[in-house]
């Protein structure tokens, strides 16, 4: 899976642990959620039952970011369309970073937080040899 960075990877692992990781669609939100941590303090809160019911979550005074990572959970749950297509692939609406949050939440929801292929990290090229 790609997370955002460490620290989303071990908040995201250390949350999952009380749940059922075969609910994809609870481990989708998560995934999100987790990303920042501002958004999963503050939807956390609503936490039953160790599910969190996207649909009774209210945002306020939330970053763009935050907003967008919400409003891909709530899509991913409900089915709604706060997020476009369109969206996904304009830079100026959705950056690359959290393009791959998106999708990867997407995996998540469709084969399951255990069929997620890790993505190897990429090592980055030495200057002025092989």
């Amino acid at each position: 899976m790609r997370f955002r960075n460490d620290i989303h990877k071990r908040r995201f692992e250390k949350e999952i642990k009380k749940m059922n990781k075969k609910d994809n669609t609870q481990m989708a939100i998560v995934f999100l959620l987790t990303a920042n941590l501002k958004l999963w303090n503050r939807c956390k809160i609503y936490m039953i039952d160790n599910k969190i019911p996207i649909h009774r979550v209210r945002l306020n005074r939330s970053t763009e970011e935050g907003y967008l990572l919400f409003c891909a959970a709530k899509d991913i749950a409900l089915g709604s369309r706060h997020i476009s297509m369109n969206d996904l692939v304009d830079k100026d609406v959705v950056s690359g970073a959290m393009r791959q949050l998106i999708f990867t939440a997407l995996e998540i929801k469709r084969f399951g937080v255990g069929m997620v292929i890790p993505y190897p990290k990429q090592v980055k090229k030495k200057k002025g040899g092989m």
